[in-house]
């Protein structure tokens, strides 16, 4: 019986014979590469940094004129400088500000700009900052104890999530109480933000935006305090609310001036109906305004583009500067 091929001295001489071939081509590939000479990569020009104090009312809430101006301030700095954020003079800061500065941070550091800051000397602003959660969104050279008052989340998605609205609730009422309860208003209001962010903020339904949840625990006033930021278009720019903008306008030039605090004001009222035409659709936000006639949750302000409402006082006027997005706050 023959011997198979590969055990034969001919075929074991042709395999030893390829194995030397590719051993020389690899050889001669090694030593190109290495007398090759790449050209250096020039390094990043180095940017300069400005300082840019915050406002010493730092709240839109209580000073929207200002806080938006700086907000819109630091976005456009930010396009051809690094940024040292000098909270030195603080006087008052709140949580809604809290969470509108750390988005501005996340949008600004993902386009490789630089952002750093030094403490309030005010210490219920620097206690603010601890326990509200700012500092678990943004680097500090100090171990820091944990924030036991507030939380500040994260989104990107197209979902509605129950289990962070409870867990935000919970957060809450154990820094009021010492233990979680429910607060089924709360729930409810994070619960129809977030809808009205699935609904409303991206510029088409195929857009995803991100949106920022936050509580605090203000115990000296003994208020839970809820914050709903999305980073979309906002209100008066999306896509579902365009055409009911436009009518509006329409009407406006015929029969008198119509603002879109004006159309905020209605919305909330319920008189303005969803531009899908679906019955479910456009009951977020006179939900969330019916909850606080009712009494169950207090202080609601909107903010939303160039419109401001401090809806609990009937405060519904327009800004001199454009808000990215659309903040609801609230306290129960």
């Amino acid at each position: 019986m023959s011997k198979k091929l590969y055990s034969t001295e001919k075929w074991k001489s042709h395999l030893k014979v390829r194995q030397d071939a590719e051993m020389r081509k690899a050889q001669e590939r090694n030593r190109e590469v290495r007398s090759h000479t790449y050209p250096r990569r020039s390094p990043r020009p180095k940017r300069d940094t400005i300082v840019l104090p915050l406002p010493n009312d730092f709240s839109i809430i209580h000073n929207p004129e200002e806080t938006v101006q700086f907000l819109l301030d630091f976005e456009n700095r930010s396009r051809k400088k690094n940024i040292k954020l000098d909270l030195s003079a603080l006087s008052t800061i709140t949580t809604d500000a809290i969470a509108a500065l750390i988005a501005c941070i996340h949008r600004i550091r993902m386009t490789g700009t630089l952002v750093s800051g030094n403490s309030p000397n005010e210490e219920s602003c620097k206690t603010i900052l601890l326990q509200s959660g700012f500092f678990s969104h943004v680097r500090h050279r100090q171990a820091l104890p944990s924030a036991d008052k507030g939380k500040i989340s994260q989104r990107e998605s197209k979902k509605v999530e129950p289990k962070l609205a409870q867990e935000l609730v919970h957060r809450g009422t154990a820094g009021i109480y010492g233990q979680p309860r429910k607060c089924q208003a709360a729930y409810r209001v994070l619960i129809e933000s977030m809808t009205n962010t699935n609904n409303h903020a991206a510029r088409s339904q195929f857009e995803r935006e991100t949106w920022w949840s936050t509580v605090y625990a203000d115990t000296d006033r003994k208020a839970v305090c809820y914050t709903f930021l999305d980073t979309g278009v906002g209100i008066f720019k999306s896509v579902r609310l365009g055409t009911i903008r436009s009518a509006y306008q329409l009407a406006g030039r015929i029969f008198g001036f119509r603002s879109d605090a004006d159309i905020l004001r209605e919305i909330l009222e319920g008189k303005v109906e969803s531009s899908t035409g679906l019955k479910y659709r456009g009951k977020g936000l006179p939900a969330i305004y019916n909850r606080m006639k009712a009494g169950r949750i207090k202080s609601l302000v909107i903010v939303a583009n160039r419109v401001y409402a401090n809806v609990s006082k009937g405060d519904f006027r327009m800004l001199n500067t454009d808000f990215r997005g659309t903040l609801l706050y609230w306290e129960a």
